[in-house]
């Protein structure tokens, strides 16, 4: 197995980067954890396609090749047991986007939108973003995981919307929704004509090995290798529609808006797609250690509260205002952004991303402890 050095430290600073570049920074000494990209390098085969590609020296249109689609179809069927068609594809440039389309093709301002809160922010905005009712429940926690509310879920269904977006591994509970929830929502949406889009971005990144992702095999499934392979920055995502009339609709919502892949985007998911499992088989047991160590820190700390994650590499902590007030603020000010839990309607919490190097993972748990005995 190839060794992949995570512990690397590379400056991101005046990269254009989204999570390390944010305006609203001091010029020096602010640790970013909000954005859900890795702070670590790309794995060495997609390097070497980068560098074919560019060394090429031609930039021009691309199309979506047969071993991509291929590639795609063998993912599903060898990690998630899904048997798919080709024809049921649809190459997209991200998996926001095409949210925002299926929203737009299959609701109408008098029906709207449903989804779990917390969650993505997307999920939420994409509401307003085409002009649709939003409505919403609640996850519970029960144990030490998050889940439905399923009484709540089937009240909210009752008010007639007609999309359901299911967020699988949930982002930010970190939730890996097991058999029998994956049966109950299928049976719900379906007893109240309710069309499911799931979003399945993480389901490579399982936080427990004894996680195993469960495809909900909906009307509109969403996936992409830029989550498990930091690729973030090369748009490309694919729908799987296994139902004719409702790909024609989506693919026509999304017509002169989605702009064509690009040969970048499409031969690194390829690799991605078809490289050793080397990558994978390194990374997460860094991810798990990341976590424990987060885990165990934050859940020894006074007013603070982490369940543990069962997928992706996304801290959900809630944390007692009384005792901490506007804890966001607070780390902001002394040199940690991370996200509110109001921007994914989520309350008193904070989202932090722990997928960085270990020395920046051990600073951010020094800032939250100074700050949280600072307000003692």
């Amino acid at each position: 197995m190839k060794k992949y050095n995570f512990d690397q430290l590379i400056d991101r600073t005046n990269t254009c980067s989204f999570k390390w570049d944010n305006v609203t920074y001091p010029a020096s000494g602010m640790l970013p954890m909000p954005v859900a990209d890795m702070d670590f390098p790309v794995a060495e085969e997609i390097l070497a396609t980068l560098n074919r590609l560019t060394s090429h020296a031609v930039l021009g249109y691309a199309i979506v090749p047969d071993a991509l689609k291929l590639a795609a179809q063998a993912k599903l069927l060898q990690s998630y047991g899904w048997e798919t068609e080709l024809e049921w594809q649809v190459w997209i440039p991200g998996i926001v986007p095409g949210i925002a389309a299926a929203c737009a093709a299959f609701t109408s301002p008098q029906d709207g939108i449903l989804t779990a809160v917390p969650v993505y922010h997307p999920f939420h905005l994409v509401a307003d973003w085409v002009d649709r009712p939003l409505f919403t429940f609640p996850m519970v926690q029960s144990g030490n995981r998050w889940t439905y509310d399923f009484e709540a879920f089937e009240e909210a269904l009752k008010k007639g919307p007609k999309v359901f977006l299911f967020c699988n591994p949930h982002n930010p509970g970190g939730t890996v929704f097991n058999n029998a929830e994956i049966e109950r929502i299928r049976e719900l949406c379906a007893h109240y004509n309710c069309l499911i889009v799931s979003d399945e971005i993480h389901a490579d990144l399982p936080i427990r090995p004894q996680s195993t992702h469960q495809c909900i095999k909906s009307e509109i499934n969403f996936f992409a290798t830029s989550k498990a392979y930091n690729t973030a920055g090369l748009a490309g995502a694919f729908a799987i529609i296994p139902d004719k009339e409702i790909r024609d609709a989506f693919i026509k919502k999304t017509n002169g808006f989605f702009p064509m892949l690009t040969r970048h985007s499409i031969e690194v998911m390829h690799t991605s797609l078809t490289m050793s499992s080397d990558w994978l088989d390194s990374l997460l047991p860094y991810l798990r250690a990341n976590h424990d160590f987060l885990f165990e820190s934050v859940n020894a700390l006074p007013g603070l509260e982490m369940l543990p994650l069962e997928a992706t590499y996304l801290a959900w902590i809630s944390f007692d205002p009384a005792m901490h007030g506007d804890f966001q603020k607070r780390l902001f000010k002394a040199g940690l952004h991370v996200l509110r839990g109001e921007q994914f309607k989520g309350g008193h919490f904070i989202r932090l991303n722990f997928a960085c190097p270990r020395v920046h993972l051990e600073k951010a748990i020094s800032i939250i402890q100074d700050v949280v005995y600072a307000g003692a």
